[in-house]
């Protein structure tokens, strides 16, 4: 990355709570998020021999004063990684739903890469959020909210989920983790 990048993503790079939020693109068209605080229940997941998920879910919102904040419908990127045992490398698959492209695979020798791989979604297009309407970004009032909700499947966990849902009659599942949704704004003030 160049100097200028550096700083640029330095400048333009928010930390909150779970998530990290970074302009990608000089005249802010899209956004990169990174959970770095995940690295450690993914490594903990795949140390189990089971299958990590993390899913990225964004949506494009707008201020209302005197009721609920508007929301369009959120979009998401689902990460998974898990041991191949045949080629001894870690499987990383990439799939940003409700676009038209196909989910990405990789296999990625180094666990740490692989995690480090799973915990960044790069380069949203603002555009992909906002379903190409373009008044929804340039409002004032517009901002990004975004969230990870981490999952570690294999035989245990679907038990416990199971055991989870009868118990709670469906209203907690055991085997979820969400940071729930943090604020990124599009348009801050300059203060």
């Amino acid at each position: 990355m160049s100097s200028f990048g550096s700083v640029f993503a330095a400048v333009f790079s928010f930390v909150l709570g779970l998530v990290q939020v970074t302009w990608t693109s000089t005249n802010k068209t899209s956004v990169s998020i990174a959970a770095p605080e995940r690295q450690d229940q993914i490594l903990e997941c795949l140390s189990s021999s089971l299958q990590a998920r993390l899913r990225f879910d964004l949506r494009l919102c707008h201020r209302r004063s005197g009721w609920f904040d508007g929301c369009e419908e959120s979009r998401s990127e689902l990460h998974t990684v898990q041991f191949d045992e045949v080629t001894e490398s870690y499987r990383f698959v990439s799939d940003r739903l409700g676009d038209e492209l196909e989910s990405n695979a990789v296999g990625i020798p180094v666990r740490s890469e692989a995690v480090k791989l799973a915990t960044t979604a790069q380069d949203i297009p603002l555009a992909f959020l906002a379903r190409d309407e373009q008044e929804l970004l340039n409002r004032k009032d517009a901002y990004i909210q975004v969230r990870t909700i981490f999952i570690c499947r294999g035989e245990i966990n679907r038990t416990l989920a199971h055991l989870s849902r009868i118990i709670t009659l469906g209203l907690v599942n055991a085997v979820e983790d969400s940071s729930g949704w943090s604020d990124f704004d599009l348009h801050p003030t300059e203060g």
